[in-house]
């Protein structure tokens, strides 16, 4: 596989399937040769029943814990992949955490500072969304509709406050993305029960733009992902594309698709106009916005979970079952694919049950097992298990964090 140049941005089902330092004990399954991971890359690791955070590096198989303000925090990785952006909707907080450590650059390093929660930390009504693109992190507040706004390249000195953007909307289940521009598509509740109907563009001072534009109104919007200058939510009524100039308009499913199936979640690559959507029963597929069509990836009737590499190019996607598929984006090949032999938790009951998640670095695979309190590595290429990481908390959420220069 191609590496990666920073972190994987990692969506879990959510709506269709739906921190002193030691040393913890590591075991070593399996003793192949295989490669090590970079210096400047790390696992941020939230626990399921404390506060505390495992921050695991890989490259020399460290844990070092940490002390979040909340426990079962949903974490994040920001677009540089330099920092974490810690979610706790239940307690209405956000916190932030540095990757630091120094990271080369040809023949010279930079300091990325201290590594442990950093200089932003704020407080808003149940926090929920997550978007970091275009060098903001944005954060939609379900419980009033704002969105909480900030720079990345301010998270490690708070250089710059976090801003509140009244949405002008009642509070609901919202989503937003920002454009390359800097405004912002968000939804509107509309006559909705819990889900959105529509989406309009706003300004950062929460302005409405394209104010005569014509609105599509759907079923009910979740999920959604953006480009440069498109933005779309996923509906029952179609895949709705909402462009930087305002206009918008509705991608209709395959005829293969039922009545009740579509896509509540989305993810963007490394091209503008092409993203991916996913569903439990039906798998992953290409979202072409200039064709205005929707093929597949790869198809299954037992998705468990679907990311994108944060460099955009690559979707790996893993079932129930524990089969992998990796496929490289552009030339729609498959780069790896397999039966792993790790024993998934898959049982979701609720929005917050405790499941396996996935994340992926240049070369690995990590899998969470909250039963078994493991993150386990796994060779992309040989599709092995090269380490478990044994902890001692119960893994809720993780990411991989990593920073690189480019000359």
């Amino acid at each position: 596989m191609k590496q990666f140049k920073f972190l994987v941005y990692a969506v879990a089902f959510s709506f269709f399937i739906s921190c002193s330092d030691d040393d913890h004990d590591i075991e070593h399954e399996h003793e192949h040769e295989h490669h090590d991971e970079q210096e400047n890359m790390a696992l941020l690791v939230s626990d399921v029943n404390s506060k505390t955070l495992n921050f695991i590096k890989p490259h020399d198989e460290s844990i070092q814990t940490y002390q979040a303000k909340y426990s079962k925090g949903s974490i994040y990785a920001t677009e540089s992949g330099r920092y974490g952006v810690i979610t706790h909707r239940d307690n209405n907080f956000t916190e932030t955490f540095n990757l630091g450590g120094e990271v080369a650059h040809g023949d010279h390093s930079h300091d990325l500072g201290e590594t442990g929660l950093a200089a932003i930390s704020f407080e808003s009504q149940k926090p929920t969304h997550f978007k970091s693109a275009q060098g903001y992190v944005v954060v939609y507040n379900d419980g009033d509709a704002t969105l909480s706004l900030f720079n990345e390249n301010s998270i490690h000195n708070n250089s710059s406050p976090v801003r509140t953007i009244n949405t002008g909307s009642v509070a609901h289940h919202g989503a937003m993305a920002v454009y390359k521009n800097g405004t912002i598509a968000v939804t509107e509740l509309g006559n909705g029960a819990s889900l959105p109907e529509s989406v309009k563009i706003i300004n950062q001072s929460g302005e409405v733009l394209f104010p005569n534009q014509s609105i599509i109104i759907t079923s009910g919007i979740h999920g959604n992902a953006a480009g440069d200058k498109v933005a779309i939510f996923g509906s029952n009524t179609g895949v709705l594309v909402v462009k930087d100039t305002g206009e918008q308009s509705l991608i209709h499913y395959p005829d293969s698709f039922e009545d009740d199936v579509w896509f509540g979640s989305l993810l963007s690559t490394h091209d503008s106009n092409l993203f991916i959507g996913y569903t439990a029963t039906k798998g992953v597929y290409y979202i072409d916005i200039e064709n205005s069509e929707i093929t597949p990836v790869y198809e299954t009737t037992d998705l468990f979970k679907c990311i994108v590499s944060s460099d955009g190019e690559y979707v790996v996607a893993l079932t129930k079952s524990g089969y992998l598929n990796v496929t490289e984006i552009e030339s729609k090949s498959v780069a790896h694919q397999g039966q792993l032999s790790v024993a998934l938790d898959t049982e979701a009951t609720d929005h917050g049950s405790v499941t396996s998640n996935i994340d992926v670095s240049d070369e690995f695979l990590y899998v969470s097992v909250p039963s078994e309190q493991k993150i386990i590595q796994i060779s992309l290429d040989e599709l092995e298990v090269a380490h478990e990481f044994n902890l001692e908390i119960t893994p809720y959420q993780f990411k991989v964090l990593g920073y690189s220069l480019d000359h």
